[in-house]
């Protein structure tokens, strides 16, 4: 497991066409996390404040991931067949319409099917702008796309979680809020010029299960960070106000978390390109460990803000660093298995992560958030060692 520095290749211009379309791409982004950002936090705030019983919000919770993994299982053939444009232009009607939705109904169950739709929609945008992205991004600007990418991916999470003081938890205007920013933010998707064969043909030889036998430990990486993100956004508003802090505390805390997560993204990238991939996954996984421990200790004190950077930081750059290697191992039919893999990792991550949550908050309180958010990582830690510090298995290496 070398820990030397890395060589920088040489770089290639990129054309304006390439350009347009991966900045559609980056867009599609910020569409579907500014989506997650919001709602997470506001649904359970809500149902937090409606007496839900803890183990309950965890379900609702889990409901949108189990969406996100059903349409992510669904879509590589839809893709196949279908223009990727339209595809993605019905995802956002979805997502818009079913923000709505919300608004207008109080009952949990029915919360229940709108949240599993609503991960069905972001589903879409999220694999399509994926899928741009890998297409799309030339092998020698990859790393500086993909840090790119993740940077306006944590940028929209803060956006949403931001919003929610803003917005309130009362009435019809925080879904109406949502729904705005969603059409506002896809603006840029009509710039995209495609031939509408982008993905056609491409399936054929590979599947999810042939991809996860090729790169068990990048799943694992994506695993890990989503586990992390479904439980950070569905339960530390919660966990913070029963602490005492007032719901703008918490809504910033976590805001400075995802936001300081996309403002040094872009540094993690350069220290992975220049000193080692590797080091910086060990390092990242190890400080989300200990920063996640610390947590409750500094609160109510000035140095939660730059912890929460800290860790936040620490916390999504797994993900990064994750996509970085997708995309320079793979191509063709595996690349694209390797996408729909990824979507499927973020439904199993937050299908798990809310229900054990709520589960140990109404069994063993919610002092075991700081520990549910540390032991993805600790656990991740230890088969990275095992495996010698490889995201990919070795005949897949180049």
């Amino acid at each position: 497991m070398a820990l030397s520095p890395q060589p920088v290749a040489a770089e290639a211009a990129i054309s304006p066409h390439v350009w347009r379309n991966l900045f559609a791409a980056v867009a599609m982004v910020f569409v579907c996390d500014a989506a997650l950002g919001l709602t997470y936090p506001l649904l359970n705030v809500i149902m937090e404040a409606r007496g839900v019983d803890a183990w309950l919000i965890g379900i609702n919770s889990a409901m949108g991931p189990l969406g996100i993994m059903a349409a992510g299982l669904l879509l590589p053939r839809v893709l196949a067949r279908m223009h990727s444009g339209p595809v993605a232009w019905a995802g956002l009607l979805l997502l818009v319409v079913t923000l709505l939705c919300f608004g207008l109904s109080e009952n949990y169950w029915v919360w229940c099917g709108l949240r599993f739709v609503l991960g069905a929609g972001i589903a879409i945008l999220f694999s399509v702008s994926e899928a741009w992205l890998m297409h799309f991004s030339p092998d020698e600007h990859r790393g500086k796309i993909t840090a790119v990418y993740t940077t306006v991916m944590a940028l929209g999470f803060g956006a949403g979680a931001a919003l929610l003081p803003i917005a309130g938890t009362q009435g019809f205007l925080p879904f109406v809020a949502a729904a705005v920013m969603i059409l506002v933010s896809s603006v840029p998707l009509m710039l995209i010029r495609l031939d509408g064969k982008e993905f056609h043909g491409e399936q054929a030889g590979a599947s999810m299960v042939q991809f996860a036998l090729a790169a068990p430990l990048l799943l694992a990486g994506i695993l890990t960070m989503t586990l992390f993100d479904s439980v950070m956004l569905s339960f530390f508003p919660i966990y913070a106000l029963r602490e005492g802090l007032d719901l703008t505390r918490s809504a910033w805390i976590l805001s400075a978390a995802i936001t300081g997560a996309a403002l040094l993204q872009l540094p993690v990238g350069w220290l992975a390109d220049r000193w080692s991939r590797n080091g910086v996954i060990w390092l990242c996984a190890l400080t989300t460990v200990v920063l996640s421990l610390v947590m409750p200790h500094v609160l109510e004190s000035w140095l939660v803000w730059p912890l929460a950077i800290i860790l936040g930081t620490a916390a999504y750059s797994i993900y990064a660093l994750a996509l970085v290697a997708l995309g320079k191992r793979f191509k063709g039919p595996m690349l694209v298995a390797g996408s729909a893999a990824v979507a499927a990792m973020w439904g199993i991550g937050g299908i798990a992560g809310p229900p054990v949550t709520g589960w140990a908050f109404s069994g063993l309180g919610h002092g075991t958030l700081p520990w549910l958010l540390a032991a993805p990582y600790a656990v991740f830690a230890v088969f990275f060692g095992l495996a010698g510090g490889q995201l990919v298995r070795a005949r897949w290496r180049r």
